[in-house]
């Protein structure tokens, strides 16, 4: 039953974007989609592990399979206005396992933290050589990246959001992830991008675009414009927002009319491999039988031993 909703689901997203994957293949051709398709499934699949890393870093214990489940599943409400549902489906997942509701909050966040981070200091490295000029105008943005590294600190992301809820009068979580936890996650951000760059660049390479400044743009400019989408929250899953920002990276190497017929190629092969992994998860863990794996209980409990909900 869920794999048969996941895939309704994911038709009709597939559906409203109809349009621009028609424009793509007349473009780009059906090879070139395929191949840019695949490095969208295993850049997403990278993710998945940021937050499976994370999940069990903050006391989660379940397999591989159920997780990819469950966080593929929800991620297709993150196209639906808000970009919260992925998070509210989540944390009523850890209710229903009993790591509870505060661990999947903090998981979602420091997964997106991780994700934005990450994403900006693939900006901040590779955007500079993107263009001829690129160094000369862009140089600032390499001092950023010492700044940006301090945030992935075990204790950076979990201390300001307990210090958020103090500001608004809400007891602190007190939730901590273990550092090797947290090392884990963050290595499959570089991952993210360089696949997801590829992902971009087959394209861009297929209208015209070479050297490797055409590499610099792909990575730079894809994993900036996942960190903008993250953070301007109303966009479901950064619309509008994502596409500008790849545009911009992408022009100089493109013009801005290829360049924007990359960006909304990528839109579609991004939701297209959302799907294919929400429906593929969902089909094996059907086909496995097993039941769903619940937590230790342990593993909802705060430092004081109290249990987190």
């Amino acid at each position: 039953m869920v794999a048969v909703l996941v895939l309704a689901v994911g038709a009709l997203i597939i559906y409203r974007d109809r349009s621009e994957l028609a424009q793509a293949y007349r473009e780009v051709g059906l090879s070139t989609l395929l191949e840019s398709a695949l490095f969208a499934v295993l850049g997403t699949f990278c993710i998945e592990r940021i937050w499976l890393n994370v999940f069990r870093g903050l006391g989660g214990h379940t397999q591989g399979g159920p997780a990819a489940r469950v966080f593929f599943g929800t991620q297709l409400g993150k196209y639906l206005p808000g970009s919260v549902w992925p998070v509210i489906a989540q944390m009523e997942f850890g209710r229903r396992t009993g790591i509870g509701r505060s661990a999947m909050l903090v998981t979602n966040i420091l997964m997106m933290a991780i994700v934005t981070v990450t994403g900006l200091i693939a900006g901040a490295v590779f955007l500079p050589w993107a263009s001829p000029a690129g160094l000369h105008d862009r140089w600032w943005m390499f001092l950023l990246i010492l700044p940006l590294l301090a945030c992935l600190h075990p204790r950076v992301v979990p201390a300001l959001l307990d210090f958020g809820l103090k500001l608004v009068h809400r007891p602190a979580l007190r939730l901590r992830i273990t550092p090797a936890r947290m090392a884990a996650a963050t290595a499959w951000g570089p991952a993210t991008w360089v696949l997801l760059g590829v992902h971009i660049l087959v394209i861009s390479r297929a209208l015209g675009a070479s050297g490797l400044s055409s590499i610099a743009a792909a990575i730079g400019g894809i994993g900036l414009a996942f960190a903008a989408g993250l953070i301007f929250i109303p966009a479901p899953a950064g619309a509008g927002v994502r596409e500008a920002v790849l545009v911009a990276a992408l022009s100089p190497q493109l013009g801005s009319s290829d360049a924007l017929a990359v960006a909304l190629a990528s839109r579609v092969l991004l939701v297209a491999a959302d799907v294919f992994l929400a429906v593929a998860s969902a089909l094996l863990a059907r086909k496995s039988g097993r039941p769903q794996p619940r937590h230790t209980a342990s593993a909802a409990l705060g430092p004081s031993g109290a249990q987190r909900e």
